[in-house]
């Protein structure tokens, strides 16, 4: 969607009183660094608004201090950079002296090149960063004539044009994140490209760190790029070894033999499980050019040559226990009657995993498991709690919202892991793809915790077993709401967290090969108390997404029942077996555009 500066230039707005009051009107908001909207949009416009002003959407937000992506019409964004026009400067001047060509100062201005700027009229330009190459030749060059007079002859000359500046590493990172946020199948697109070409032989190092950064290491650079499933795998496999190929040049840490050893390891993710490849091997091997200055004798490869993280996961249980790891004994035991360690259960459910009807139609699945949370004091295997605190201020502050991504852990019972309902499903490529519901609905979770976050909320993120000796077995929930269960963190949040402050949303995936027709989109309530959230979430989406719209059910489901007090709903996002709505349900765009809805629902919920 296309969005435009109130008013298209003194030629189209000068006829009729009311176009010159238009025209008044648009030169009051650009002298206050005020921009109106002309058109309602959503987070795709407001993307468009920033590239305007040459800067990334987080930028951009950041400077105007919006906290929403939606967009209403005659909205004002406040805080845009602009300035005024020196005395007996032109147009092209202007532009020059704020980094812009005189059709990008034009564009972004909605005037035309016949345009006639009054005395001391401000107009919008890119932001001040674009000056720092030279500010002291920019400094002069806004002042009179005067101090010329009794300058030295080489002051005299005109001053050179200031080069222009590189991207930081951070502003790349920034906008390859946009572009991947807000357009399906990104790579390759001309947004992706116009970012990631930026990368080179000098930056790749800092890009990758940066784009850590953004999605606090829960994604990886190349992640995402593998991730753009509506982009073809042979665009993707070439950016990811680009990437590579730069870093190497840089770090001087690969050899010819390493770097086939990557391109092997690539090749063999996207002939196993395409769309949501597993780049942890491939990662490790980043962070392992990244962190070394030279190549050094491989000393921590494996038979494959591959370099890998050391597997570690912090124990997420409160109180003393320790780190886990691989070798950590724990309580379940074998058919033998042994005992078998942390490392041991998830290569059960690895083998598990592979043998799962769902995966039927999918050679040699490759699949992931992350190690089980095991309390190292009890000896029990629990739910994983996390404590997300807010990334900024907005209408959710001293709120606490507990998200439950459906599934994803260990049963204490047997030490099997539940990945929820599994089936393979045709990528773009036609291609069959191996999809677990606990992967897909954290996907979800992780896009909603972020807009919560950036509202002003605190959000717990507790997942586990929900069946088989899993969490309601523990009435894991109620113990985790009283304050007894989950990190210290997240002890001490329930604990100062008074009830009417809390709101719990478990987010599943339907994956129903046999109903394949049934797009079984539901919002399920339990206690009065849900059924306004419930509703809540039913009309958000229904506004903003209607392709996914849930109906809404009652039921007696374990979550809803568990969180007395509390407003609570579980929501079905759809069926991924239905093929009409896969790509939706994968798609990192759809997924964050949902998501706002619901966020806009829980804030609705809480707030009222």
């Amino acid at each position: 969607m296309e969005f435009q500066i109130t008013g298209v230039g003194s030629k189209a707005i000068s006829e009729t009183k009311d176009s010159d009051n238009i025209e008044q009107r648009k030169k009051d908001a650009r002298a206050r660094g005020e921009y109106i909207v002309t058109v309602s949009g959503d987070e795709k416009g407001l993307t468009a608004i920033a590239r305007r002003f040459n800067m990334s959407l987080s930028e951009f937000k950041n400077m105007t201090g919006l906290v929403k992506d939606a967009l209403a019409k005659g909205q004002v964004i406040k805080n845009v950079p602009h300035a005024k026009i020196p005395d007996g400067k032109g147009l092209k001047y202007m532009a020059e002296q704020n980094g812009m060509t005189l059709e990008q100062f034009l564009a972004l201005n909605g005037i035309d090149k016949n345009y006639k700027p009054s005395k001391n009229e401000y107009f919008y330009v890119y932001p001040q960063k674009e000056k720092k190459p030279v500010p002291v030749q920019k400094k002069s060059a806004a002042k009179s004539e005067a101090p010329k007079k009794s300058a030295s002859a080489a002051q005299v000359k005109a001053p050179p044009k200031p080069a222009a500046k590189s991207p930081s590493p951070a502003q790349i990172a920034a906008d390859i994140h946009d572009a991947v946020c807000s357009n399906y199948g990104a790579v390759g697109k001309e947004d992706f490209n116009k970012a990631f070409l930026k990368i080179n032989d000098k930056n790749a190092a800092q890009v990758i760190k940066e784009y850590d950064k953004i999605t606090n290491s829960k994604e990886s650079l190349i992640n995402a790029i593998c991730s753009e499933i509506a982009s073809t795998q042979n665009i993707r496999k070439d950016a990811v070894m680009t990437l590579y190929d730069n870093l190497a040049k840089q770090t001087k840490a690969s050899t010819p033999k390493q770097r086939q050893e990557f391109k092997t390891e690539l090749d063999k993710e996207f002939g196993k499980i395409f769309g949501m490849v597993d780049t942890e091997k491939m990662d490790a091997v980043i962070d392992k050019m990244i962190n070394s200055k030279q190549a050094k004798a491989q000393t921590t490869v494996k038979s494959s040559n591959i370099v890998s993280k050391p597997e570690f996961l912090q124990s997420t249980n409160g109180g003393k226990s320790r780190d886990i790891v691989p070798e950590t004994l724990t309580v379940i035991k074998d058919r033998s009657g042994n005992c078998v360690t942390a490392g041991t259960l998830r290569k059960w459910a690895l083998a598990g995993g592979k043998n799962d009807p769902g995966f039927s139609k999918v050679k040699d699945p490759y699949l992931v498991r992350p190690l089980p949370n095991y309390n190292t004091e009890t000896k029990k295997i629990e739910a994983v709690t996390e404590l997300r605190e807010p990334t900024a201020k907005g209408d959710l502050d001293g709120r606490l919202i507990i998200l439950n991504p459906g599934h994803g852990g260990y049963q204490q019972k047997n030490g099997a892991f539940d990945p929820g309902t599994v089936l393979s499903v045709k990528n773009a490529e036609g291609e069959e793809m191996p999809i677990e519901e606990w992967r897909v609905a954290e996907s979800f979770v992780n896009k909603l915790s972020d807009k919560l976050r950036n509202r002003g909320a605190k959000v717990v993120f507790v997942s586990g077993a929900v069946q088989n000796g899993g969490m309601s077995a523990q009435r894991y929930i109620e113990n985790m709401l009283a304050g007894n269960k989950g990190s210290d963190e997240v002890r001490a949040a329930m604990k100062n967290t008074d009830k009417s402050d809390m709101l719990f949303l478990s987010v599943h995936v339907e994956s129903a090969k046999q109903n394949p027709s049934k797009k079984m989109c539901t919002v399920r309530y339990t206690k009065d108390i849900d059924k306004k959230l419930a509703e809540n979430i039913n009309k958000h989406v229904n506004k903003g997404f209607m392709a996914l719209t849930p109906d809404v059910e009652q039921d007696g489901l374990y979550v809803n029942r568990a969180t007395k007090g509390i407003p609570s709903s579980l929501l079905e996002i759809g069926n991924i077996a239905n093929e009409s709505i896969t790509n939706s349900l994968l798609s990192s765009y759809d997924q964050n555009k949902y998501m706002s809805c619901v966020a806009d629902a829980i804030a609705e919920t809480i707030n009222n």
